[in-house]
């Protein structure tokens, strides 16, 4: 039998200015009826806009998922209302499983068609006050579905909607999003549905590209948290000759995020990469300040910022995130080494705001002529710099401390891994790092996990080109991250096992406790972990 159902509410809206929603039609009020064109329901704008079109005219969301998201999130339990994810026919019954591409659906005097599945953003995220819930309904087939309109007309609520026409019954909203996220090798699949009349030509475009190019999408920046802004190259000044300092403006004027001393920002660059730099400076309103050196054998990153990039460029930038955040304490001991020099310049400024003490002891080449040494010599009886001729003790450096003070060290891995070695003797709250980059390994192997989450169980298999972080979303277990880098420590669960721990936030006693899933792996055996 085809699905059938009643509409419990019709919802429209306008777009939003709303800082996390901007340009969208996710608020929407309900309605008694409505009068439905091809663009979709008369005032709502949202149809009118990048995120509507004749593929995407009308939005549908099972409503019988939301008692299921509040028993799975109870925190945001408030928020799984009717309307919540956006949607303009409130519908119980009909879902992903019992809906297909294709399907001719007759209600009041319209018929819709049914286009393709909708692809959720990390917007759902901040409305649910929940970071995994994007990826959570994208892996669980709780997403909702687009149509078209066929013929015009009215829709009112208590109206029964029917599926009358069905082509294509192997073709449900949830089959499709199974070879778009999940079996991406699948060649018959991917042909057949390149080629579906009737599939939305946003969907039906990436299996087209799959076919042309082998290659597979990477749906992470479209599931994160972080918001993205658009913002020029305003000024580039070189700092020495392989360091340049980049100042970025939005490209609307509007006014930044703020931002706390030790924050980044990460930018999307025309070339594809993503790369995460220091901000460096907190000094000039309406700019952000970065600055990157040309490291030997880069992969593209910096290469492409010092060789490409120039004043009128416009990036992509996701807004600042910190985990490396300074202590409100009575004195700080910054250990820095070549541009890992860069997030103590706010972190001087806001000690000195603070009126607390520092001290910054700074690794050069040349003591003559280093980094950003017209903003230090005003902090100069502060300052100590060191040369591979005069070098710096460390151990000698963190030998005894006192109460209130905190060391930080940011830099390459080896450096920052010195510094934490000679202040193990240190309490964990006190000593602070942040490293450019992970340590590369290449010697992984596949390993069983079982994880429990909810009082449920459940093993599986983590590959060895598979991170522990990406097999955990797999299996629709909700997990929190931040950086993926093993540099936050937000994605961190506590485990029993062997581990192999490659982050560079944990501390060894934490680790007897804790992992952190987007980098680290089981040595060996099997691997529990208890995902809260």
């Amino acid at each position: 039998m085809l699905p059938y159902s009643t509409i419990e509410q019709l919802r429209y809206g306008r777009v939003t200015s709303k800082a996390y929603f901007f340009g969208t039609g996710i608020e929407k009020t309900p309605a008694n009826k409505v009068t439905v064109t091809t663009l979709g329901l008369v005032g709502d704008e949202q149809a009118e806009t990048f995120h509507g079109g004749v593929d995407r005219a009308v939005l549908q969301f099972d409503c019988d998922y939301y008692a299921q998201l509040q028993h799975t999130f109870p925190e945001s339990a408030s928020l799984f209302v009717n309307g919540g994810y956006g949607e303009n026919l409130v519908v119980a019954g009909m879902n992903e499983h019992n809906v297909c591409i294709g399907d001719k659906i007759a209600v009041g005097s319209v018929v819709l068609e049914v286009a393709q599945p909708r692809q959720p953003c990390f917007k759902l995220n901040h409305r649910f006050k929940e970071p995994t819930i994007s990826r959570y309904s994208q892996t669980n087939n709780k997403t909702g579905w687009f149509y078209r309109v066929l013929q015009e007309g009215e829709i009112s609520v208590d109206d029964e909607i029917r599926v009358i026409e069905r082509p294509y019954p192997q073709w449900t909203i949830a089959t499709v999003q199974h070879y778009l996220y999940t079996e991406t090798d699948n060649l018959a699949a991917t042909t057949e549905l390149a080629t579906l009349l009737e599939l939305g030509a946003e969907v039906k475009g990436v299996f087209q590209h799959r076919l042309e190019t082998n290659e597979v999408e990477d749906w992470h920046s479209r599931l994160e948290s972080l918001i993205k802004i658009e913002m020029r190259v305003v000024k580039i000044v070189e700092e020495s000759a392989t360091i340049k300092r980049f100042y970025l403006s939005r490209t609307d004027l509007g006014a930044l995020p703020p931002f706390s001393a030790g924050a980044h920002i990460t930018l999307k660059l025309p070339n594809g990469l993503k790369r995460s730099y220091s901000l460096c400076d907190s000094a000039v309103e309406g700019v952000y300040q970065i600055a990157v050196q040309q490291a030997q054998g880069s992969q593209g990153g910096s290469q492409y910022m010092h060789q490409q990039l120039k004043v009128g460029d416009v990036l992509s930038v996701y807004e600042p995130a910190n985990f490396f955040e300074m202590a409100r304490d009575k004195h700080h001991l910054f250990v820095a080494a070549g541009i890992g020099i860069t997030p103590f310049i706010p972190m001087i400024h806001e000690a000195v705001a603070h009126k607390e003490q520092f001290e910054l002891h700074y690794c050069v080449d040349n003591i003559d002529d280093y980094p950003f040494k017209r903003e230090l010599l005003a902090y100069a009886a502060n300052i100590h710099l060191y040369t591979s001729v005069q070098r710096l003790d460390v151990a000698q450096l963190l030998n005894t401390h006192q109460r209130g003070s905190h060391v930080y060290s940011c830099g390459s891995p080896k450096f920052v891994q010195l510094v934490r070695d000679n202040a193990s003797h240190w309490h964990d709250n006190n000593v602070h790092f942040e490293n450019f980059s992970p340590a590369e390994h290449g010697d992984d192997r596949a390993f069983t996990v079982i994880a429990s989450q909810v009082g449920s169980e459940v093993e599986f298999s983590v590959s060895a080109k598979q991170s522990l972080l990406d097999a955990i979303r797999e299996q629709g277990l909700r997990l929190d991250s931040a950086c993926e880098m093993g540099t936050c420590g937000r994605c961190k669960v506590t485990y029993s096992g062997d581990v192999d721990h490659r982050d560079t936030v944990l501390s060894a006693r934490e680790r007897k406790t804790y992992m952190t899933p987007c980098v680290s792996r089981a040595k060996s055996g099997v691997l529990k972990l208890e995902l809260v």
